[in-house]
This record gives C-alpha cells, structure tokens and sequence, in this order.
C-alpha cells in the first residue's frame, strides 16, 4: 500500500513539473504582426515594381546615321571603278522587342533574351562627289553615274541574342534599380533603293533614276537606360548587297555594294 501511495505521489510531482516547464512557443504579439504583415506587403511593392521595370521589353530607336557606301564595281569606260561616299545626312527609325528566356533575372541581375527588330528604316542622302574617268559605256548603253547626288532608303528585319542587365535590383532604391544596360548582336536582311538624281540620258534630258538591292546584314550594339529612355550606340554592315538599275538604258549587271552605318540613337521603352 505505501508503494502505491509513493508512486501516486510521484507521478503528481511529475505532472506537476511538467505544468511548470515554460511552453518553447513564441507568443506573437500584436506588433509583431503589424511588422510582419508592413514588412510582407513592403516586398509584394518592390517586387510588382521590378516586374514592372522587367517587361519594358519593348523599344523604339530614333538614331542618327554616319553612313558609308562603297564599291569595287562601279562601271566605267576603263572597266570597274573602286569609290566611296560618305552620306551627308542619314536618320534612322528602329522598332521592336527583346523576349526573354526566364521570367526573373539570373543571379537577379541579369537576363538572357533574343531580340526581334521588325522595323530597321533608314534614310541617308549623299552628296555629288568627283566625276570618274568617262561615265558612257558602248554605243547602246550608260553607266549610272553614281558619283552624282543620291539618296536611299533602306527597310531591313533583323533577330539575335541580348544580354539586358539591371546591376542596381538588389540595392533598395526604386531610382537606382530602374537602371538597364544592353548588350546585343543581330542578323537581318535589307532590302533598299538609292536614287541618283540629275541623271543625263542620250538626248540630254535630267531625269532621276533608280536602283534597288538587297542583301544580308549584322549589326551589334549597346544601350544604358533609366526606366522608358535611354541612349546607344550600333555599328551596322551590309557587307554584299546586290544592286541592279531599274532602267534598262543603265542596265550593266548587277553591281555590289558595302554599306557600313554606325549610329547613335535615342531609346524609348514600353
């Protein structure tokens, strides 16, 4: 009977120890929820704003061109003509969009994306340069005396990859993280016309005449942005555009051309 008696006692001093033992869970006071739920509704802002800044990934370039346009081939009554002309006024309109791989930046930095230019218009005028040896051909045909005034205008597509990077998420200013750099290389094709102007057929007439061409081209670039605007920079080439004459009178054959544009240009995005 003591036994039993011992033993009720001590299980009584074990509930009771075990009643006394401070519970591990922390109780959440009122503050602490107000914090918590100031602190959640602090990173769902800052998020929606970078998602914001993320998907302006559309962009619209105005740029002004410094265009060269050369040739090993230019005809002439001694056989082919090299020349080169340099543009006097060249302007540029680029629209189009980057579409990125991943939906959040890597290392939240950086993006990986390709980017497809569907608008590349161009247009550049030139001025007359020095007349080369003879410009007539035969007794049946002219040469396009390319040396004259001219203009062009070229409309080209182009797609490649680019590198977007925002080297300020991580820093906790909405000013700072609102910075864009852009690396890119694309590969396209033009499709362009040039008209010489003040051209003299056999009877002595001044008419303009046309020629057209097309042919692929690579471009690379960069561009540092702050929120919808930004500037860059972009060096173009067309390495091997195939030109021909509209009028048979000037029809030599084909003739290719090099058009190099380098170009610093004013960025939109949206």
């Amino acid at each position: 009977m003591k036994k039993i008696i011992f033993a009720l006692f001590a299980l009584v001093g074990v509930l009771t120890a075990s009643a006394n033992t401070p519970s591990d869970t922390t109780i959440t006071t009122l503050n602490d929820i107000i914090n918590m739920e100031s602190e959640t509704k602090t990173n769902n802002d800052n998020s929606a704003r970078l998602r914001d800044i993320w998907n302006q990934n559309t962009y619209l370039n105005i740029s002004y061109d410094i265009t060269k346009l050369s040739s090993k081939e230019f005809p002439g009554t001694s056989g082919k003509i090299d020349n080169k002309f340099d543009n006097k006024l060249g302007v540029g309109l680029q629209w189009g969009r980057t579409f990125n791989f991943h939906k959040k930046p890597l290392g939240s930095v950086l993006f990986i994306g390709l980017d497809y230019t569907w608008l590349d218009l161009n247009y550049n005028s030139y001025d007359a340069s020095a007349e080369p040896a003879g410009f007539t051909r035969g007794e049946q045909m002219l040469n396009m005396p390319w040396h004259h005034k001219k203009t062009s205008i070229d409309y080209g597509m182009s797609v490649g990859p680019s590198l977007t990077l925002y080297p300020f998420t991580t820093v906790n200013s909405s000013g700072a993280q609102k910075v864009r750099l852009q690396l890119y290389f694309h590969l396209g094709y033009d499709i362009g016309a040039t008209f010489i102007h003040d051209v003299v057929n056999r009877d002595g007439d001044k008419k303009a005449q046309t020629t057209w061409g097309h042919g692929l081209m690579t471009s690379f670039g960069a561009n540092l942005s702050w929120s919808f605007i930004g500037v860059g920079y972009e060096l173009r080439n067309a390495g091997s555009l195939k030109y021909k004459h509209v009028d048979s009178l000037y029809d030599t054959g084909k003739l290719k051309l090099k058009q190099e544009m380098s170009r610093v240009y004013l960025q939109f995005r949206f």
